[in-house]
This record gives structure tokens, sequence and C-alpha cells, in this order.
């Protein structure tokens, strides 16, 4: 599968929409802050969220991207992600989580420009990225001790990112799936140890290439959820991105039953019937409060001719919301799905057991 060359895998009228009211809908309980592009935000304030998406990429190898830096056309990735985001505004979003992983573009001064320009909320990540075969991975993460990467990322969060003063909103990990190694058991204990320091959420991608056998992508999962409980660290302070890589849908349930959030992030007109059906096979199991969905969509790609094929952030809007609405699911239900949870997910608070 090509994920933006190997990553990135896994317009509608909206005349139709009638979302103006939901457009303005807040959180209904203060749940904390969370941390944008341009610093505290209260929760409630989110409004409607798309939880996993990407602006800006450079999907070049960590030894790559080492060797050469790329002299970047700020003023062009602009032009062509602004007009996205413009949209995606019109249509009823307020914020957007920048998940674009340390080492794969993170770009946190491009990101306040362009909250600025487009009036969205954005946040941004520390972390480590270790999934597609190491390809991202830098020495230092192999390198360093679990106290050690934990200091560097909560560094990150006291004192902003490198020289920008953008602090991070999410701890961004990315796991292979399949048993955890013991690198990708190192860095999601230096996750907790951040967390346990921060009040940051962990999200971890998990996932190779391709179409992974039912149990793959679970089995990491059950494994950081164990790490998460010996460390007297709530289920609740993680998210399962990528979750509809699973394909045992047991193992979406476990994970929600415990307190975890189980975001389906893959999005687009292609697998609208499917995160349809994942997500009405949790409210089956009244566990619509610990899901989120998102696109993982955008993706101006560095070294691509304007940034290759940018996706578009309007599926949630155009299709699936709509899609929900036949399927029988109330209004309150959707403000559930993307304003209350993600306020509830991203909301900065130390979640210990």
């Amino acid at each position: 599968m090509n994920r933006r060359a190997f990553i990135r895998a896994s317009l509608i009228s909206s005349t139709a929409l009638a979302i103006p009211a939901f457009a303005q809908s807040r959180a209904t309980k203060n749940v904390g802050h969370v941390m944008t592009v341009n610093g505290f935000l209260d929760a409630s304030e989110m409004g409607m969220t798309l939880t996993h998406e990407h602006l800006f990429a450079d999907l070049r190898s960590f030894e790559e991207q080492r060797r050469q830096t790329l002299e970047l056309d700020v003023d062009e990735i602009i032009e062509v992600v602004l007009p996205h985001l413009e949209r995606a505004r019109s249509l009823g979003c307020r914020t957007l989580i920048d998940c674009t992983a340390t080492h794969l573009g993170r770009s946190p001064a491009l990101l306040r420009r362009l909250s600025a320009a487009s009036g969205l909320n954005v946040l941004t990540v520390t972390g480590s990225y270790l999934a597609a075969n190491g390809h991202f991975v830098p020495d230092y993460a192999k390198a360093e001790t679990v106290d050690q990467l934990a200091r560097r990322w909560i560094g990150e969060w006291q004192g902003g990112i490198e020289d920008t003063g953008v602090r991070p909103g999410l701890i961004k990990l990315g796991m292979n799936g399949g048993p955890l190694t013991s690198l990708e058991e190192k860095v999601f204990r230096a996750a907790v140890e951040t967390h346990r320091e921060t009040g940051l959420t962990i999200g971890t991608h998990i996932g190779p290439w391709g179409e992974p056998e039912p149990g793959f992508c679970g089995a990491s999962a059950s494994q950081m959820l164990a790490v998460l409980e010996k460390a007297q660290v709530s289920p609740s302070a993680w998210i399962w991105f990528h979750a509809q890589n699973e394909k045992d849908p047991s193992h979406h349930v476990r994970a929600a039953k415990i307190g975890a959030w189980v975001s389906f992030d893959g999005l687009s007109p292609e697998t609208l019937a499917e995160h349809i059906e994942l997500v009405k096979r949790l409210r089956t199991h009244e566990l619509l409060n610990r899901v989120l969905v998102s696109h993982d969509a955008g993706w101006y790609t560095a070294g691509e001719p304007r940034g290759g094929n940018f996706r578009t952030f309007d599926t949630v809007f155009t299709e699936f919301i709509p899609a929900l609405r036949t399927a029988g699911f109330k209004e309150d239900e959707i403000t559930q799905l993307f304003v209350r949870n993600p306020a509830e997910a991203f909301a900065i608070r130390k979640r210990t057991t």
C-alpha cells in the first residue's frame, strides 16, 4: 500500500449538511486546557475537531534529512494548504490536530502561520516515530535511556520546540505492530514518564505497511495498555491511532472498555462504509464516548512538485456525518464524537490510577 510513498496509507456540496449550530458546539463540561501552537486553549472551546491530520511532511529517511536540509518555499506551502483549511473551517471545523511526528517534517512555525491565516486552532506533537521499519528513527532514540528521552520531551513542553516557542499538545509515537520490540517498549515507557510529569496525552500509531493479520496491531495495543497499568497511569491517557488497521474488532472493544481512546482515522470516500461500521459497533457496546474519527489526510510532501497530491479534509463533513444521520445517529451522538470526545482526549491533565 502506498502511504504517501509508503506512510500515508494506513468537493461534494455542503448545502445539505445543515451544520451551523454544530459548528458552534462546545464540550458540555470543563475538562481543562489543551496546548495549541498559539498557547493554552480551554478544551471546551475546541469545537468541532479533526483529531489526526497532516499539513506538511518530509518523508525522507532520518539519515537523508540529517545529510541535507531542503530549502522550502514556505509561501508556496501556505498557498497550497491554506485553502483546504479554510474549506474545513467553512464546513464547521474549529480545531485540527497535526499528528506529523518528530523527524517526519514536524514544523511548529509553519503550523503557527497556518493557524493564524485559517482561524483554526492547531496542535502539534513531541515524541518519537519508530514505525516504517525504523526509517525515521534518530540515533538518540536508540542511545538514550527512558529517563533521558522523557527529559528531552519534557524539555519541549517546558521550553518550546527548538527556537519557536511552540509547545506540543500531544506525545506522538509510531509502532510497527506485533509484539513490541525492546526499543518500542523503551520509547513507550519514556512517553508514560513524560505524561506523568506534563499531563500530555500519548497517541500511538500502530501498524505496518499493507494489511496486517487480525490481532497483529492488537498485540501492540495490549502490551502498551499493560505498561500503562504497571505505571498506574489511566488508559484514558492513551489514544490508539489507526485502530482501523486491526481487523479483529474485539481488540477495539477491549481497549475502549478499559478506558483507552480508539481512533478510526483513515476516513476517505473509499473507506466510508468501513468507518461507519466501526463506529456503529462501538456504539452498540455503549462505547461511543471512547471513539475518535479523522482522515489522516493532507500531506503536503517536501520534495514533490507543489507538495504532491494533497488530500482534503472534507469527507467527515460531506459524507461521514450525513451517513451517520442516515444510520440513525442523533445530533448529540455526533457532537459526542467530534466535540466532547476530542476535548476530553486532548485535555492536559495527569491521568493516574
